[in-house]
């Protein structure tokens, strides 16, 4: 799968991009994005009619949260499909930017409130409580702005940054590779970014792996029939939706330190990990079937 190198330098400044040509990883991003287009669609549509029932709580808001930022994310999806399909980038490099940097801020914005939902059904389990509601309904509305804003600044002025030094003539391509280095700081901020979501996916991973243990010892022979065991294997399914993050934050950390121009397996396969976090839009959907 070569590349070509095209690059424009000067005394100061030296600028290479990197245009994958190969066509082969295309057609299987396009069914892979199609798939996710489609099954994140329904789930949305249907999670949305079943939630408009529950209470309002910390748990429901976060759901709501989550549904939203899928419905953000799959509408960017045909453009990435568009742009897998022709070949070609038909809207401009700002709304490129815009589609690319919506991808990364819909994980981390989804790893967030997966993290606040698991932590919420944990802290219920340990003090024996249902749900646990927020003191006041604006509550609900601060925090979760509070937590968009802060995500997306990082994510934007990240890729802002990272743009700085690549082309700016070239309109027709998008989700580019450069071959500029890595600034210190974007090396700091993905080292921290990928600490911090595998630690605490562990984290949680170890602490719910232990209460299913727990309730599997004291409910021996009635497993099945006791109802917090249910939804314990609930909380444990959006551990493991943080799964899909895993390949390529980890891969993250090689990326940023052995990117070269027209490498076209390391580009090929971040592009393939990254896609690979998109599969939590079937989040709902799943957790719908496994309920029933």
């Amino acid at each position: 799968m070569p590349g070509n190198c095209t690059s424009n330098g000067s005394v100061t400044q030296w600028n290479t991009t990197c245009d994958l040509n190969g066509t082969g990883y295309r057609p299987a991003l396009i069914t892979f994005y199609s798939i996710v287009l489609v099954g994140g669609t329904i789930g949305a549509i249907v999670i949305t009619w079943k939630i408009k029932n529950y209470r309002k709580s910390v748990t429901s808001t976060a759901m709501v949260n989550l549904i939203f930022i899928h419905v953000i994310f799959l509408i960017t999806v045909p453009f990435r499909i568009s742009y897998y399909g022709l070949g070609e980038w038909k809207f401009g490099l700002i709304f490129c930017k815009l589609v690319d940097a919506t991808i990364h801020a819909h994980m981390y914005l989804s790893f967030v409130f997966y993290v606040i939902i698991v932590v919420i059904r944990m802290i219920s389990f340990f003090n024996e409580k249902k749900t646990v509601q927020f003191y006041q309904p604006w509550h609900a509305s601060a925090v979760s702005l509070v937590i968009w804003f802060l995500v997306l600044m990082g994510v934007f002025s990240s890729f802002q940054s990272n743009y700085d030094n690549s082309t700016q003539n070239n309109t027709t391509r998008c989700f580019l590779v450069h071959n500029n280095p890595y600034k210190a700081h974007n090396k700091i901020q993905n080292y921290l970014c990928v600490i911090v979501v595998l630690g605490v996916f562990g984290v949680l991973l170890v602490i719910q792996t232990g209460v299913l243990i727990k309730l599997t010892i004291q409910h021996q022979g009635t497993l099945r029939k006791q109802h917090q065991f249910g939804a314990q294997m609930k909380t444990l399914f959006f551990v493991l939706i943080m799964i899909w993050f895993v390949p390529f934050l980890g891969f993250r950390i090689l990326y940023i330190n052995q990117i070269k121009c027209c490498s076209s397996v390391l580009h090929v396969i971040n592009e393939v990990f990254l896609a690979l976090s998109a599969l939590c839009c079937f989040d709902a959907l799943v957790l719908l079937v496994a309920s029933h």
